[in-house]
């Protein structure tokens, strides 16, 4: 039987199952949509769902496991790392107007890093009259009630709700869960008044995922993906931009296929492992080098494919972009110039191309190709070598190198097959993107936005997702702190979700001082160097954070002990113990 035929000959939409509370049928729903976690930073208006999960537990009934989260940049980084790890939605709960807003860049994250997070908040009781269940019985329920609490989030998710009546819960549920997954997949919101939750429901009606399906993108117009197939035929000098593909593995194994079949160079922004780095068609992660003389230019899953200010296309290019968004409709200004936008899901654009593609070679076509992969092999090595010889000049640099340290990471990855990196290292991702080479898709996760403090608690969601891989979080001095390292180590410790953090300390916000520095070359910041707000000077010991929590802690100052540092890490972490190394790199 077909996937279409077991859908269509599937059971009734709809499901009536016993329950005593709203907050138990909302339980109910979550697991009806295939929710296994819960990332939960609680408050007064959250416990009607805690009584639930705890009744329903008792009664043997399945309920998600709850991840308690101290602090909420936690809950959501790992509730969108786990979700980036696996594509399936799972949710988070916190409290009122306060808890959403304690959410902070995680939702801008989310938002851009077009993850599928079910995001649920208490809301303030909008009654005083203690005979009502749920009603006004604490101070801050005055201080809590907004104008409109959903306004805070409203510009980042894609949908916003309330539930109103106690039998729209499944409903609105199941509602949640299809738009969130829908092409492109993103966060959604739903507010909780106290009042429906504790309302005596009796039954509830729960909705089928097979019969609330998420809209899915195919393979794109096929006329368009034929001319697309026809000019990269013809095309003497194109390139392909890369960011997201690797997302699936159909995405990452399609561009190989297609890379593989045209000698087709790849630049890689790698928010996914979207190529395997060794592979001679990659050709590193800048794309100025290639753009002023490529002839075609295809952008595959990107947001933001090349700085203008730096480089960009001749006018002469045939500028091809295929991605769930190929026209950023919810970034207001984007004005990257191209010749066909093409709305697709890349994991079978890709493959439709290779097929097609394949039809109109010649043998002409083949001799070309033939000269071009020599050629891409031979800057690949070029290209390779440059960067082994700037790893070996660095490794006895104190303090040490960035380009040290992910040398080390890269042996630490060769070392440990499946190694899964979670980077927000921020200013240091081009030596680490350079020194640690990936080789399989699901194994490099960045947030897709720009918000700081991911890293941590994604990385604790990675792990509960895959739990038979080591996952090791790469973050700038800033990063740790902003993810708030007590929340998310504990978390992961609780959870027996053990993580190797790896911080890459400079001592500084050296994102803000890069910019400062291009734009005031000869300024008083430079010539004096007296850089304000950026110093993290005398830098704290973040290594002391970690047995806090029951971790393991440790400063790196020697570049001659990274590497043993790392390894000495990465055995802790296989013995269920989360690792801080507090690596001390050269201040720029």
């Amino acid at each position: 039987m077909s996937t279409i035929d077991r859908i269509v000959t599937a059971p009734g939409t709809v499901e009536q199952r016993a329950v005593g509370e709203t907050a138990e049928g909302y339980v109910e729903a979550l697991i009806e949509q295939g929710v296994r976690y819960l990332f939960l930073n609680p408050g007064t208006d959250t416990f009607p769902i805690q009584e639930a999960l705890s009744k329903l537990a008792a009664q043997g009934r399945p309920v998600p496991r709850t991840v308690l989260c101290l602090f909420e940049v936690v809950a959501l980084a790992a509730a969108h790392g786990y979700y980036a790890a696996t594509g399936e939605p799972q949710a988070v709960l916190v409290h009122v107007d306060v808890g959403t807003q304690n959410l902070g860049g995680m939702l801008h994250n989310a938002q851009r890093g077009r993850a599928a997070v079910f995001i649920a908040a208490g809301l303030a009781p909008y009654t005083s009259d203690p005979r009502l269940r749920g009603s006004r019985d604490t101070y801050i329920h005055w201080l809590q009630d907004q104008p409109d609490q959903r306004g805070i989030v409203r510009n980042y998710v894609k949908w916003d709700y309330e539930l109103r009546r106690p039998d729209q819960v499944g409903e609105v549920v199941a509602r949640a869960f299809q738009i969130a997954a829908s092409d492109p997949p993103g966060p959604v919101y739903l507010t909780l008044p106290r009042e429906v939750l504790m309302d005596t429901l009796g039954e509830v009606t729960l909705y089928r995922p097979e019969r609330v399906p998420p809209t899915k993108l195919g393979a794109g117009d096929p006329t368009l993906l034929r001319e697309v197939a026809r000019r990269l035929v013809a095309a003497e000098r194109p390139v392909v931009l890369t960011g997201t593909t690797g997302r699936t593995d159909a995405g990452y194994r399609g561009l190989v296929r297609l890379a593989e079949l045209l000698a087709l160079p790849v630049v890689e922004w790698r928010d996914r492992a979207n190529f395997p780095s060794a592979h001679p068609l990659h050709q590193g992660d800048d794309p100025a080098p290639w753009l002023a003389s490529a002839d075609l230019v295809l952008i595959l899953d990107h947001d933001v494919p090349y700085l203008p200010a730096q480089a960009g296309p001749s006018r002469e290019a045939i500028v091809v972009q295929i991605d769930l968004d190929p026209v950023k409709e919810r970034i207001p200004l984007w004005t990257f110039p191209l010749n066909l936008a093409i709305r697709a899901d890349t994991a079978q654009a890709l493959d439709y191309l290779a097929d097609q593609a394949r039809e109109l070679l010649t043998e002409a076509h083949r001799r070309r190709i033939a000269v071009r992969r020599e050629d891409l092999a031979a800057k690949h090595a070029q290209q390779r070598a440059a960067w082994q010889a700037e790893a070996r000049a660095s490794s006895a640099l104190r303090p040490i190198s960035p380009v040290w340290l992910a040398t080390c990471l890269g042996q630490l990855a060769r070392e440990t097959p499946g190694c899964v990196f979670v980077d927000e290292a921020v200013t240091s991702d081009g030596a680490i993107w350079r020194n640690v080479e990936v080789s399989e898709p699901g194994t490099w996760f960045k947030s897709g936005g720009s918000a700081l403090g991911w890293g941590l608690g994604a990385a604790v969601g990675i792990k509960l997702a895959r739990p038979d891989r080591q996952v090791v979080a790469l973050v700038g001095d800033g990063s740790f702190v902003f993810g708030e390292p007590l929340a998310a180590l504990w978390a992961s410790q609780t959870q027996h979700a053990p993580i190797l953090v790896v911080i890459f300390n400079n001592g500084c916000y050296n994102a803000t001082r890069s910019p400062l520095v291009a734009a005031y070359p000869k300024g008083h910041s430079v010539t004096a160097n007296d850089f304000v707000g950026i110093d993290l000077l005398p830098a704290p010991r973040y290594d002391l954070l970690a047995p806090v929590v029951g971790a393991y802690g440790e400063r790196v100052e020697d570049p001659s002990e990274v590497l043993p540092a790392l390894r000495r890490g990465l055995e802790r972490v296989q013995g269920g113990q989360s690792v801080v190394l507090d690596v001390q790199l050269a201040h720029p």
